[in-house]
């Protein structure tokens, strides 16, 4: 590997527990539900600053708006972007409320938070393939996803032509060990839809 990733992930997730529980998101977001930090923050698959977290709830619009007034005076952030995701039904996208809290530019390393509110049913979905992907992590496959991930971050494909979980499921169901495979990977994907 290019660099220590498995202290790099331990650097960044100091940085989030820094903001969750040092800064207080965590207490604004537990007045509105129950917050379950997920993505690769509780994978220990962290290469850059993006923090994924669930709010169990059934918040209303009007709540959701009220949280992200205080989160916004907490942390400050120069981009918020809003989803109803109730009303869209975005196919790939969870049946809740969304915001997208982006404290500078993602790319050069600053944080980006993803908030979603959802019911119990639709958290339990989302925390099951969560698992999954937990359940099949090795320390070999944990090295690969890491190395691959610390090459894609800064890519401007991502999140538009491929994602985390395609890392992952390059990974883990398709033997994929390195960044060049995992490109080539990606365009013979492309070729196929």
């Amino acid at each position: 590997m290019r660099e220590d990733l498995s202290q790099l992930n331990l650097k960044i997730r100091k940085e989030a527990d820094s903001i969750l529980y040092t800064q207080g998101l965590k207490l604004i977001l537990d007045d509105y539900g129950t917050a379950h930090v997920s993505g690769s923050y509780e994978l220990n698959l962290m290469t850059w600053r993006d923090l994924d977290i669930y709010l169990e709830s059934n918040i209303s619009e009007e709540q959701f708006f009220e949280m992200g007034n205080k989160l916004a005076q907490l942390l400050k952030p120069v981009k918020i972007s809003f989803r109803n995701e109730r009303i869209a039904r975005t196919k790939g996208l969870p049946n809740g409320l969304y915001w997208g809290i982006y404290l500078g530019n993602e790319r050069a390393g600053s944080w980006k938070i993803d908030i979603w509110a959802v019911d119990t049913k639709e958290l339990e979905s989302l925390l099951e393939y969560r698992n999954k992907i937990k359940n099949r992590l090795t320390e070999t496959t944990r090295k690969r996803i890491l190395d691959i991930k610390s090459q894609c971050w800064q890519n401007p494909k991502y999140r538009k032509s491929f994602t985390s979980t395609d890392i992952y499921d390059a990974v883990l169901d398709d033997c994929i060990s390195c960044y060049d495979e995992f490109q080539l990977y990606i365009k013979g994907r492309a070729k196929n839809i």
